[in-house]
C-alpha cells in the first residue's frame, strides 16, 4: 500500500473513531476512487475553498477532555498536512522516500507563545500553549513511523488517547524551561490572572529556545 492510501486510511480511521461518520464517508470515496484510477483530486478538492472540510472541526462532545480535543485536532492537521504533500508529489510524478519525509515534514518550532500583562509587564504562558509547542515534531515523527512501518492506526491511537510517552517528556522538557526561566504556567481552561498584580488584561508575547541552555529566552513584543 502506498503512502497516500496510508494516509487516506489514518484520516478516515480518526473520523470514524469520533463519530464524525458524513467526513469519513467523503474520505471512503475519495480511497475509493485512488484505487480505481489513483486520483488524487478527489481528497484536494474536499479541501479547497468550496469543499466540504473547508470549516471542518471535530464535536467537541466526542472527547474525553479537552485535552484530547486538541491532540486529536492536532493530528488529523498532520495528516491533512501530509496528505496534500503526498497528493502533490503523486500528481507531478515524483517518488518521495521515507527520508525525505522526515527531514521536510513537520519541523519543530523554538517558539513558545504566551501572554504578557498590560499592567506590570508579567509574562506567563499556559498548558495548551506547551502543548501546541511540543505536539507539531511528535505528531510529525508518530505519522512518519507509521508510513514506513505499515502501523500508522497504532500511530494514531497513542496520540489521540494522549497516551505517547514522549508527550509527557516532552511537557517536562518545556516545564523546565518555563521553570527555568521564571515563567508561571497556567491551566489553559481557567481564566488567567496576572500572578505579579492580579489584572486580567493581556497581550501576546513569544518565547524563544535557547539552544545552549535550557531556558526561554523572551522575545520583545
Amino acid at each position: 500500500m502506498e503512502f497516500y492510501e496510508i494516509t487516506l486510511r489514518g484520516m478516515h480511521k480518526i473520523l470514524k473513531d469520533f463519530k464524525e461518520d458524513k467526513y469519513a464517508d467523503i474520505v471512503e470515496k475519495c480511497i475509493d476512487l485512488w484505487q480505481k484510477k489513483h486520483d488524487t483530486y478527489c481528497m484536494l478538492q474536499e479541501f479547497a475553498d468550496k469543499g466540504r472540510f473547508r470549516t471542518f472541526k471535530f464535536s467537541s462532545e466526542n472527547f474525553s477532555s479537552v485535552e484530547q480535543n486538541f491532540w486529536v485536532q492536532q493530528l488529523f492537521g498532520g495528516l491533512v498536512a501530509m496528505m496534500i504533500q503526498l497528493a502533490q508529489f503523486e500528481n507531478e510524478k515524483k517518488n518521495i522516500s521515507i527520508d525525505f519525509i522526515r527531514k521536510n515534514f513537520g519541523m519543530p518550532t523554538d517558539v513558545l507563545t504566551g501572554i504578557m500583562c498590560t499592567s506590570c509587564g508579567q509574562r506567563q504562558t499556559s498548558l495548551l500553549d506547551i502543548d501546541k509547542y511540543i505536539s507539531l515534531p511528535i505528531i510529525a515523527k508518530r505519522i512518519a513511523d507509521g508510513l514506513e512501518k505499515g502501523s500508522l492506526d497504532d500511530e494514531i491511537d497513542a496520540v489521540a488517547s494522549v497516551s505517547a510517552p514522549e508527550i509527557e517528556r516532552e511537557r517536562n522538557n518545556a516545564r523546565l524551561r518555563t521553570a527555568n526561566t521564571n515563567i508561571p504556567v497556567f491551566d489553559s481552561r481557567n481564566t488567567p490572572v496576572c500572578p505579579s498584580c492580579g489584572n486580567k488584561k493581556f497581550t501576546v508575547c513569544k518565547f524563544l529556545k535557547s539552544v545552549k541552555e535550557p531556558v526561554f529566552i523572551p522575545l520583545k513584543s
